[in-house]
């Protein structure tokens, strides 16, 4: 009984750690994620300046040649970049959606571990500890058992076998 419920405590400490581990981890990655997405919205508003600037300079018709000796205007550029950036943006919000559900279901369920640890008071751990300390006596007296078994053995010339 006592190495059950011994294994069992060290079992939901090693999950509540576990857990905890998870949570962090995935609130950095959160922080990360939403430390990027910041830093791309303001690279959306940098584009989007641009983008106004060029609008002003299509307007008095300016247009430039690419390498390959295309004519464009900023629109065009504009239009070319635009569709990668929303797209980048979309993934991050989902990773970050993805990542705060699962940080919400670990942080629940840490919680229930932790509300079924809380139903385990101080007079639990010290009968645990009393058990424990029962258990290493009963093996020093059993110790002793087996070696006054052996010298009544050796005495009267009896085999003596040990049984584990």
């Amino acid at each position: 009984m006592y190495n059950e419920l011994q294994k069992r405590y060290i079992k939901e400490i090693k999950t509540n750690q576990e857990q905890r581990e998870a949570i962090n981890n995935l609130t950095i990655k959160i922080h990360e994620l939403e430390q990027n997405l910041r830093e791309q919205k303001q690279r959306i508003e940098q584009l989007e300046r641009k983008k106004v600037s060029w609008k002003a300079s299509a307007v008095s018709g300016k247009r430039s040649r690419t390498p390959e000796g295309e004519v464009t205007s900023p629109r065009d550029i504009s239009k070319k970049k635009e569709p990668y950036c929303s797209k980048y943006l979309e993934l991050l919000l989902k990773e970050i959606k993805k990542l705060k559900k699962e940080n919400e279901k670990l942080s629940t369920e840490r919680r229930a571990l932790k509300n079924q640890l809380a139903g385990l008071d101080k007079d639990f751990f010290e009968e645990v500890e009393d058990l424990k300390h029962a258990v290493q006596e009963s093996v020093k007296l059993n110790n002793q058992y087996e070696k006054c078994l052996k010298q009544i053995s050796v005495m009267y010339g009896l085999p003596f076998t040990t049984h584990l």
